[in-house]
């Protein structure tokens, strides 16, 4: 076990080139991470899972200078990249940016997308503008990125300028160390983009990964945003994802677990000018001993807001899901219009789903509404297809597609969409 100190955040500081800004807020981070406990069953967010095999203080990889050409890079990058929506795109291995593409003229118009670290050094007043505002101490992970993240990209978008081809990272987890990534999407004021995250690995050893996205959304902004991790066995990903959104922003945000051992993405939407809109999707298939636990906030602090939710997963053999969202809503929040759904389809008698939708209403003007539903396949509906010749694998497949078709119906990136069907496709058949 490393030991996580003031010495180890100065020298990856140091390496990174960082300005001393940063470097200070690094520290005040690790002051919070050594002050705050890891989390127990104790906590209230916390009594579903067990983290006492989780590799939690797994040492981080320093970035080595790697690059490689785009023929050089990992299978499952290139087999990707086929049939990707995105037109320009970094490449990770490990800390390491080895291989981006971003088309030159959204960089002629203002556009920058490239690594944090690269950022720091051509664009600091950008990355200060919106570094540390959205994730920083929030609890024991948090401060731990943010002392310790080795690498990231930084997406900014100025404002006006509308993106109409996704932007994307391919985010590759190699055997050995853990892996701590950071993302800054800034967008100015009516700029327009679409992001996707895409994490990935083979079967690995207990391996960390602790990832934090932040978005800052200035008045009238659009972003479509994913996030979506088919890791293999072994890894232990937690994923902080937090947006700000100012008067007239929109986001249309999708978190996909399909992979890893162990999965927790906690999803903030912050409401925090008036007319600002926020749709989260989420997806989710587990199998074998998984664990997938979803915790989101639709936070109203301004008045005229709107935010919709849709979580939607199955689970088999012994696989398991925790959901549990809530709706803030601040005194000022008044003509508030709040919906949280999650819907959750058991594949065995050994699968569970625990699920609590929550309501916190300080507004007297408002329409929230929250709803939850758990339940095994319909032995009926099973039945009627099988009577029609499918095999039962098949039916089963065709009842989890359908379970979850309203999730995968309102994403707009088709090749997104192929590929998570792709995936999940897979999953039933094992």
């Amino acid at each position: 076990m490393q030991v996580l100190d003031k010495t180890q955040v100065e020298a990856l500081s140091q390496a990174l080139g960082e300005p001393a800004w940063v470097l200070e807020q690094r520290l005040k981070a690790l002051e919070a991470f050594s002050r705050l406990p890891y989390p127990s069953k104790k906590d209230e967010n916390w009594r579903y899972t067990d983290l006492s095999e989780a590799p939690l203080e797994q040492e981080a990889e320093a970035p080595k200078g790697l690059r490689l050409s785009r023929d050089e890079l990992p299978e499952s990058v290139r087999q990707r990249l086929e049939k990707t929506d995105a037109s320009g795109f970094l490449v990770f291995v490990g800390p390491d940016l080895v291989y981006a593409e971003v088309p030159e003229e959204l960089s002629q118009r203002g556009l920058v997308f490239t690594s944090l670290a690269e950022a720091l050094k051509t664009h600091p007043e950008k990355v200060a503008a919106a570094l540390f505002q959205a994730v920083y101490t929030e609890d024991k992970f948090a401060a731990q990125n943010s002392a310790f993240f080795t690498h990231g990209a930084f997406l900014y978008v100025p404002a006006g300028l509308e993106v109409e081809k996704p932007l994307g990272v391919f985010k590759v987890l190699p055997e050995g160390k853990a892996s701590f990534g950071r993302t800054l999407l800034f967008l100015e004021d009516n700029a327009k983009a679409a992001y996707i995250e895409e994490y990935l690995s083979s079967d690995l050893p207990p391996t960390l990964h602790l990832s934090a996205t932040e978005m800052v959304l200035r008045p009238g902004a659009r972003l479509r945003h994913a996030h979506v991790q088919t890791f293999g066995k072994g890894v232990w990903h937690f994923h902080r994802q937090r947006a700000l959104l100012e008067r007239d922003a929109g986001l249309n945000d999708l978190v996909v677990n399909l992979g890893g051992a162990y999965a927790r993405s906690e999803v903030a939407s912050e409401l925090l000018g008036p007319g600002a809109e926020s749709e989260m999707l989420g997806l989710y298939f587990g199998h074998g001993k998984q664990q997938f636990d979803h915790y989101t906030l639709q936070h109203h602090v301004a008045h005229h807001t709107r935010s919709d939710l849709l979580y939607k997963g199955a689970v088999k053999d012994e696989a398991r899901a925790v959901f549990s969202g809530l709706i803030r809503l601040e005194k000022g929040a008044q003509k508030t219009d709040a919906y949280q759904a999650n819907r959750n389809l058991l594949l065995s008698p050994t699968a569970r789903v625990d699920s609590i939708p929550q309501l916190e209403i300080g507004a007297n003007d408002v329409r929230c509404t929250h709803g939850s539903t758990t339940a095994p396949v319909d032995e009926m509906q099973l039945f009627y297809l099988q009577s029609r010749g499918l095999p039962r694998g098949l039916a089963q497949e065709l009842l989890v597609k359908a379970h979850l078709a309203d999730v995968l119906t309102r994403i707009p990136l088709k090749a997104l969409r192929a590929h998570i069907e792709a995936v999940i496709e897979e999953k039933v058949r094992i």
